[in-house]
């Protein structure tokens, strides 16, 4: 479970605390929308719209959970990638521009799920954004690659950019030793928020659901509360600071 599982649930969980959030999915495997109850089938969303120059919030959806989602969407053109890329990177500031179009409080959060598949989409996000979270497992991968990730975030636009750690499993002795580590290089960009490995998120997309309706007493609801509160107190800490 990765950046789409802790997006997912990061949005619902702010929406737990009666926040308003909107989650948009800027990857081509369209699964954001699997955690908040879309249909298989359904292919509609960003990606398509763009393309065809219809309005993109026509193919926003609201979970049952209160998160107001936009799935990424699929095209069987072969060229649509390319098309996509083309027409984001003439409009450098195409997402930043339309976050501020909408009809929004000023409290609004916005999360969006990046790929690596889509970077003119990433880069968009990026430049959006306040604050930029980079999902990381306990593996030495992970450490390798930490360096380069915040890098390529901050070349991208990216202000602020904090490490979260997914899928730790305090009964593992490597896990223990990845969260040391990784503490002693990147501290303070590593978040002091840890994401447990939990079967209930499994569970709760094979439903179609998150955690915060299929296991609300899991451990893993627990963690994505604790992580929604510290975004919260990082972003207002950065707000004052501006």
């Amino acid at each position: 479970m990765g950046s789409t599982t802790v997006a997912a649930h990061l949005s619902a969980a702010l929406v737990a605390q009666s926040r308003r959030c909107l989650a948009f999915d800027f990857s081509p495997a369209n699964t954001l929308r699997l955690h908040f109850g879309m249909d298989w089938n359904d292919h509609r969303g960003l990606a398509p719209q763009l393309l065809a120059t219809s309005p993109w919030h026509e193919a926003a959806y609201r979970a049952a959970t209160g998160v107001d989602f936009l799935p990424f969407g699929e095209d069987s053109d072969d060229t649509a990638a390319g098309r996509l890329a083309d027409f984001l990177t003439d409009q450098p500031q195409w997402f930043s521009n339309r976050l501020e179009l909408l009809d929004e409080p000023q409290e609004a959060f916005a999360i969006c799920d990046t790929s690596v598949h889509a970077r003119a989409l990433r880069r968009q996000a990026f430049r959006a954004a306040q604050l930029v979270l980079i999902v990381l497992m306990p593996d030495a991968l992970s450490v390798g690659v930490a360096a380069a990730s915040k890098r390529r975030a901050v070349e991208y636009g990216a202000s602020d950019v904090v490490f979260v750690l997914n899928g730790f499993d305090s009964t593992r002795q490597l896990h223990q030793d990845i969260v040391s580590l990784l503490r002693a290089q990147l501290s303070p960009a590593l978040a002091p928020v840890l994401l447990h490995r939990d079967e209930h998120l499994c569970e709760a997309l094979a439903n179609k659901q998150t955690v915060f309706d299929y296991a609300p007493t899991s451990q893993a609801c627990g963690d994505f509360q604790v992580l929604a509160t510290w975004v919260v107190a990082r972003l207002m800490r950065l707000t004052k600071a501006s």
